[in-house]
């Protein structure tokens, strides 16, 4: 049954014994200056360990990390107390707190509007069918909600997850990688030259689930038109005067320069254009290597772009995001420029994530441009010559007290002499 809770999950052995991993840490004697703490340093990194493997577990999902993470320090601290243990040994413990997150995942067949594409009726392409609303008076009905509005052709997806989100996300995902497949056939499979704009098919926005044998009523999972931007009133105003600023800030730099910023302001504006997380955090991370990091060689590019991403900010005397963050958001940038399957990663987690990153590189940007003014730079040797010298130290410091010792390896790493080949 869906939305049930249980104790047969996958890898319920395996959760119970990495927990009981986490009481070892628990009963840990904590050093002076984690007395507060319920975990040491370790201690919390198994813990985060065992958050983001929940997070990508389908019978916790639901719960998504923060609140996971949330539930396992409560079950910490419930654990270093023996009457919130109640007798239990470390083993039933686990077992009763992973067993009371648990729930069975739904699973549910949902209908995907698809606009300027039509394949006959009931046309299969990987694991999912195409179905025409002409053709199926019960479906189309469903989609009466759209009026004039409804698509002409959806296409049909079993998708299993934890919320309703979850479930859209991978039915989405799904459909992508069959239209994708559509698409190469029309493009590169016959003998005749197609071009891109001519092959600019895919989803609508709209859809419509069915439980069992019946539908749920449509709905969308975004708005697909475009908002009219009017900048001459109300808070419009407000923001065409930070645009003028902007547009000062930019004019402004150096012609030794012009050519990264273009560059960057490039790559910002491919992940302003979409709206899928696989193309978004590849893109604002090429946007901050070309302001960032000129050493074309370097191999230790994140902690490079960590450490004067934040620097920027410092040297400006203005907040910063959490380092973390950029870490963890070049690290997923990896796996997608190197081909490593991301399949477990949540599509709306990742997409929120990505929409972080996206502001965070805007952040970077507009200070960035601000600093050039100020620092009367030439290029972008010279910005990256006053961050090092100047402030990166201050970023470093910083890290190293807020567990970010590794960053700062590596970036200092970076900084390291090259040895001549012999």
């Amino acid at each position: 049954m869906d939305d049930a809770k249980g104790a047969d999950y996958p890898q319920r052995a395996e959760l119970i014994a990495e927990l009981c991993g986490l009481w070892k840490a628990a009963r840990r004697p904590l050093p002076e200056k984690w007395k507060t703490s319920v975990l040491d340093s370790e201690g919390w990194d198994l813990l985060s360990k065992l958050a983001d493997r929940l997070a990508r577990h389908l019978s916790f999902e639901r719960l998504g990390r923060r609140e996971l993470r949330d539930a396992l320090v409560a079950a910490v601290r419930c654990y270093k107390s023996q009457e919130g243990r109640e007798g239990r040994n470390n083993k039933q413990f686990a077992a009763d707190v992973l067993d009371g997150l648990a729930h069975n995942p739904m699973r549910r067949t949902l209908y995907l509007g698809v606009q300027h594409l039509k394949l006959p009726h009931q046309t299969t392409v990987g694991n999912i069918r195409f179905l025409l609303l002409s053709e199926d008076h019960e479906l189309a009905q469903s989609f009466e909600h759209f009026g004039t509005d409804a698509p002409q052709m959806v296409c049909e997806v079993e998708a299993v997850g934890g919320t309703d989100d979850l479930l859209r996300d991978r039915a989405r995902q799904t459909a992508e990688s069959a239209l994708a497949l559509v698409r190469q056939q029309v493009l590169f499979g016959g003998m005749y030259k197609i071009y891109l704009d001519q092959v600019m098919f895919g989803l609508d926005g709209k859809y419509t689930v069915r439980v069992d044998a019946e539908y749920a009523g449509a709905g969308w999972w975004r708005q697909t038109r475009p908002i009219p931007m009017d900048f001459t009133v109300g808070s419009g105003s407000d923001r065409l005067t930070k645009l003028g600023g902007l547009s000062c800030d930019y004019m402004a730099v150096a012609p030794g320069l012009r050519e990264r910023v273009d560059t960057c302001v490039g790559w910002l504006d491919v992940a302003a254009k979409s709206d899928r997380w696989q193309i978004i955090l590849p893109a604002v991370f090429s946007a901050m290597e070309a302001i960032l990091v000129p050493e074309t060689s370097s191999a230790l590019k994140a902690g490079v772009v960590t450490v004067r991403s934040v620097a920027v900010h410092v040297a400006l005397e203005k907040p910063f995001f959490d380092p973390d963050d950029i870490m963890l958001g070049y690290s997923l940038r990896s796996d997608l420029v190197h081909g490593t399957p991301t399949s477990s990663v949540p599509d709306k987690e990742a997409t929120d994530f990505a929409e972080s990153r996206r502001r965070w590189a805007f952040e970077v940007f507009r200070d960035y441009l601000v600093l050039a003014k100020t620092t009367r730079a030439d290029a972008v040797t010279d910005i990256i010559g006053y961050l090092d010298r100047e402030h990166c130290d201050k970023v470093c410091t910083w890290l190293e007290e807020h567990d970010g010792s590794a960053v700062v390896a590596e970036y200092k790493g970076s900084l390291a002499p090259k040895v001549p080949a012999r």
